[in-house]
């Protein structure tokens, strides 16, 4: 075997987060024969047999969103981890939780990361099920045959193994692993090579930026320094504040983080706008919500109530807002797209309104090894101007340690100083909205035909996710949950046709309006990828909601089947919610048209 060493193995440990990567090398650790060496925070070293056995645990991703949806550092801290068991490794372990349900999402999401390390890799790789105490060997078996895993362990040559968690210290299903990496390294020849061209230019890219990310921070302390000296910055006893931002950026869970509790109160309520109020360390604050935007099309698509909404419930305020959120997610990528989206939605409220946004970035608990200041410098250009637009005054919740009120009292602090360095925002009506940069591309279609594709779409999606929902449940919970029991009242769309009876086990029928020829295919596919994106937070927020709920031992089945129930209205009232703030009313004689670019 063309081992780098006689005496040494090397691997990879790739999966999602909680799939169980850190039990697998705990389980490894604990059969070895002196304690384990750990190199850095990510390379574990012991000794199997005598034999150096290396481990590298890989950063695993939270949401299966399209692989070009990942922000540029997660990748590049992929590659960068794999390069520390260089010349390469000799397997790759995939770890996949077998108590959890495993669609077609996933497979794709997969198999784009994995293909990420380079070609032949799958001929190196293995999958890993974690908490097989919890699952049958034959409902995993089944499970392989009814899902997407059974493509993936196909392109792993059928090479799989159940770990049962509850023994974690039994030596034999670790002895299994290791003859299991044996035969893929005597089938191979050797180790995986890895592309050191690759890895030089990502450890180049990495090292600037974290040159760059540590100026930028510099920057902004002493920006935030020179405003404490110069300006008379005073602690306001009343705080306004403006949420913005794009469909499911995280604006609901910052607001709850800000008033500090689990669902959004509402204090007050105009068209798809919310208030709600708190008292934080003895000051009034109000947190305005507003409808959010397209993240993939041009604002000229969006419902006229959104802007509407937006420019009424600031304008009908006894007070103009001292701040405004433009609240981005962290864990995703922010391209030239984003900038031209996010230019032209806030374009509505005047050039002045920049001079009193601060860039809310959510999820930074899914950044633990990884400043914000690295992500924005690994973005690129686009995020830097709108870090710099914004006159670099961004901040970063930790959406998990909810608890943590220091970081909802240094977000007030920023607001303090920003007040004091440019008064309070006064809203220009006679301000003129950035019309979006022309293209060679760019084609006219009809409003009216754009808004029935989008509702026959909404429709079509709905129905789509309430079918995964029900597969969920039946292979979480191991019951199918009756679509009835988890309809809400509250529904404005329907998830099906309500003329034809409801089969969760046929496929969705799909609708074809006679105005989708009208719609431009770049247009479809922007959309597509819209709802792509909503359905992955759904699902995978239901599977997460389920899964608490099945390993909770406190809760009896009853009650079990209860919070289930509760767990899927949540989630598809959270979908009609956006579907209803989406979808404009149509003028049956609408005929102006829109240049969309």
């Amino acid at each position: 075997m063309d081992f780098c060493s006689p005496k040494e193995l090397r691997v990879v440990l790739l999966g999602k987060h909680h799939s169980g990567k850190s039990s697998v090398i705990n389980a490894i650790l604990r059969s070895s024969e002196t304690d384990a060496k750990i190199s850095t925070d990510v390379k574990t070293e012991g000794f199997i047999d005598g034999r150096r056995i290396c481990l590298i645990e890989t950063p695993g991703w939270w949401k299966t969103f399209n692989l070009t949806d990942l922000s540029n550092i997660s990748k590049q801290q992929l590659i960068r981890r794999i390069s520390l068991i260089s010349p390469g490794p000799h397997a790759v372990l995939i770890v996949i939780r077998a108590d959890c349900t495993f669609t077609e999402t996933d497979a794709e999401f997969l198999e784009k990361n994995v293909d990420l390390l380079g070609e032949n890799i799958w001929t190196h790789s293995l999958i890993i099920f974690t908490r097989g105490d919890l699952v049958k060997q034959e409902d995993i078996e089944r499970r392989i045959q009814e899902s997407a895993l059974s493509r993936i362990i196909s392109k792993c040559e059928n090479k799989y193994q159940v770990f049962d968690n509850s023994k974690s210290h039994d030596r034999s299903q670790v002895k299994e692993l290791i003859r299991e990496i044996e035969g893929i390294v005597e089938k191979n020849g050797k180790h995986f090579n890895i592309d050191q061209e690759k890895v030089r230019e990502v450890n180049e890219q990495l090292e600037e930026i974290q040159t760059r990310a540590i100026s930028r921070k510099r920057k902004v302390e002493q920006q935030r320094s020179t405003v404490q000296e110069k300006a008379c910055v005073r602690r306001l006893e009343e705080i306004r504040l403006v949420m913005l931002g794009w469909v499911f950026a995280g604006k609901s869970s910052a607001r709850n983080i800000i008033l500090n509790q689990e669902e959004f109160v509402t204090g007050g309520k105009t068209r798809a706008t919310t208030k709600g109020f708190r008292d934080i360390e003895g000051r009034k604050v109000s947190v305005l919500d507003t409808p959010g935007w397209w993240k993939y099309l041009a604002s000229e698509l969006n419902p006229d109530f959104i802007t509407s909404a937006i420019l009424d419930s600031i304008a009908e305020c006894e007070k103009f807002p001292h701040a405004f959120l433009l609240v981005i997610p962290a864990d995703t990528s922010f391209q030239k797209e984003q900038k031209r989206i996010v230019e032209e939605n806030m374009s509505i409220l005047g050039e002045d309104v920049w001079r009193h946004t601060i860039v809310l970035f959510t999820w930074g608990d899914r950044f633990s090894d990884t400043s914000i200041e690295q992500h924005i410098e690994s973005e690129g250009e686009a995020l830097q101007w709108l870090i710099e637009k914004c006159r670099n005054r961004y901040h970063i919740f930790d959406n998990i340690n909810k608890e943590n009120q220091a970081q909802v009292s240094e977000l007030l602090q920023k607001i303090d100083e920003m007040v004091a360095e440019n008064s309070l925002f006064v809203l220009d009506t006679q301000k003129t909205p950035v019309k979006a940069d022309e293209r060679a591309d760019s084609q006219i279609i009809r409003l009216k035909d754009f808004h029935c594709f989008l509702d026959a779409g909404f429709k079509l999606k709905a129905q789509e996710i309430r079918v995964k929902i029900e597969k969920l449940c039946m292979h979480v919970m191991e019951e199918r949950l009756n679509a009835d029991d988890c309809q809400s009242k509250e529904f404005g769309v329907a998830f099906t046709d309500q003329n034809i009876p409801y089969d969760s086990h046929q496929p969705p029928k799909e609708t074809n309006p006679p105005q989708q020829d009208n719609i431009p295919e770049a247009i479809k596919a922007l959309l597509e990828r819209e709802f792509s994106r909503w359905e992955s937070i759904i699902i995978d927020g239901v599977r997460e909601s389920l899964q608490d709920i099945k390993s909770s031992f406190e809760l009896s089945q009853a009650e079990k089947r209860m919070r289930s129930m509760d767990a899927v209205k949540m989630w598809l009232e959270n979908c009609n919610h956006y579907i209803e703030h989406t979808i404009d009313k149509i003028d049956p004689e609408l005929g102006r048209k829109k240049k969309i670019q």
